[in-house]
């Protein structure tokens, strides 16, 4: 038996060019070689400049801010300190008052502590 062979069809793929590189450039596009290490310069520069505003700004608001701290502290402060010197005198002027009562309340506290520091 004979076999027909048929022949192959080889398909030739082509590839679209590349357009050639020129070194000429229009209007809009910069120069490579010789702004680009300029350009960089001036970003670099511009970007310390703006850290440097932004660190600036920062620590003027966190120095606004320490204050405000510093005020509300000393307020809060001299507030415990009267109510600490009210309950002072008012503890005394309860102890004079009434020293048997004062006593023995003090003996309470005394013997609950020394059973909870016991365990």
């Amino acid at each position: 038996m004979a076999t027909a062979k048929t022949p192959t069809s080889k398909t030739k793929t082509t590839r679209a060019k590349r357009p050639s590189v020129t070194t000429e450039t229009s209007d809009n596009v910069v120069p490579m070689n010789t702004e680009i290490s300029q350009q960089l310069e001036i970003l670099r520069t511009d970007l310390k400049t703006l850290a440097q505003t932004v660190k600036d700004q920062a620590l003027s608001k966190v120095e606004g801010r320490k204050e405000t701290v510093k005020t509300v502290a000393t307020e809060q402060k001299d507030a415990a300190m009267a109510r600490y010197d009210e309950l002072s005198t008012k503890a005394e002027t309860q102890i004079r008052e009434k020293p048997l009562s004062s006593m023995a309340i003090a003996v309470g506290a005394g013997l609950v502590l020394g059973a909870i520091l016991r365990g």
